[in-house]
């Protein structure tokens, strides 16, 4: 396991903003915060795929994975795949009739020991939104981190909206902004391990 640089306690992340709107001083003049900082893990234990079956259906997912070296969260390079009602990666956030879910899926993670761990997790709203780069459009994270992200789809977090319990907070990275979505809708799902 490769060593995670210490965390600087009590400063936030730069939001990735650069431009300067109107010559205010705005985020894209001032861009307070911490920079965003990855480790790439491609080689060994995170090299091939691993196995997740979810009702019959395998994702053969990469075993690549990005640790946020500001956050010590390791997340999985890339969301859920070939698994779902279309096998197009995208789950409910509760469980099925067919035994999919986004739970499911990371309890599968788990079993099938995805890139030699068994501690994976959906991650919560705070923890995705830390991956949002709002310099861009979609508010896709870092290209070359996260090399194919689904600028089409929504992402689940595990926090359910407060307001309305039968919907789950997730994030739009077509549009940039956050969602509140129906939980036995259709979504991407993207794994994490490790605690902030």
């Amino acid at each position: 396991m490769p060593l995670r640089m210490p965390r600087r306690a009590g400063v936030l992340l730069k939001t990735g903003q650069t431009t300067v709107y109107g010559g205010y001083a705005d985020d894209g003049s001032l861009q307070k915060g911490l920079a965003k900082h990855y480790e790439i893990l491609t080689t060994g234990q995170h090299s091939g795929t691993t196995n997740i079956t979810l009702n019959a259906k395998t994702d053969a997912h990469s075993n690549n994975c990005v640790i946020d070296n500001n956050t010590g969260l390791m997340w999985s390079r890339y969301v859920s795949g070939s698994v779902g009602v279309s096998s197009d990666g995208k789950i409910p956030w509760t469980t099925n009739g067919s035994g999919e879910g986004i739970f499911a899926y990371a309890t599968a993670a788990n079993a099938a020991s995805l890139a030699g761990f068994t501690d994976w997790r959906v991650a919560n709203l705070t923890e995705l939104l830390s991956l949002v780069n709002w310099e861009e459009v979609s508010g896709s994270p870092d290209a070359t981190a996260f090399p194919s992200w689904p600028t089409t789809g929504i992402v689940w977090s595990s926090s359910t909206y407060k307001p309305n319990i039968t919907e789950a907070n997730a994030f739009s990275f077509a549009s940039s902004w956050h969602a509140d979505i129906s939980k036995t809708a259709t979504q991407y799902c993207l794994l994490v391990r490790g605690d902030v």
